[in-house]
């Protein structure tokens, strides 16, 4: 039988806009060598984010989200960016 928990309440502005700054943070921190290695940072952070999500939302959810998220990436899907522009 999967476990689920429930979905918490909705966060607050203020709890979101944090969330977003410490994101963004952690993007600017992350090491700006090879496109590889930015690409195996980025892979590791996503890594432990999914695992957090996975432990605090519960399987059924996590799964959906990170199938969502996957397919989201695929080259014909329109997605946000957010990470910085780069300077031209």
């Amino acid at each position: 039988m999967p476990t689920t928990k429930p979905i918490a309440k909705p966060l607050s502005d203020a709890a979101i806009k944090a969330g977003m700054d410490y994101a963004m943070d952690a993007l600017k921190r992350m090491p700006q060598g090879t496109p590889e290695d930015r690409e195996a940072h980025i892979t590791g952070m996503l890594v432990i984010f999914w695992g957090a999500l996975w432990g605090t939302m519960g399987t059924d959810y996590a799964r959906d989200f990170i199938k969502a998220q996957l397919s989201g990436m695929k080259p014909d899907q329109q997605h946000d960016i957010f990470t910085l522009p780069r300077i031209q």
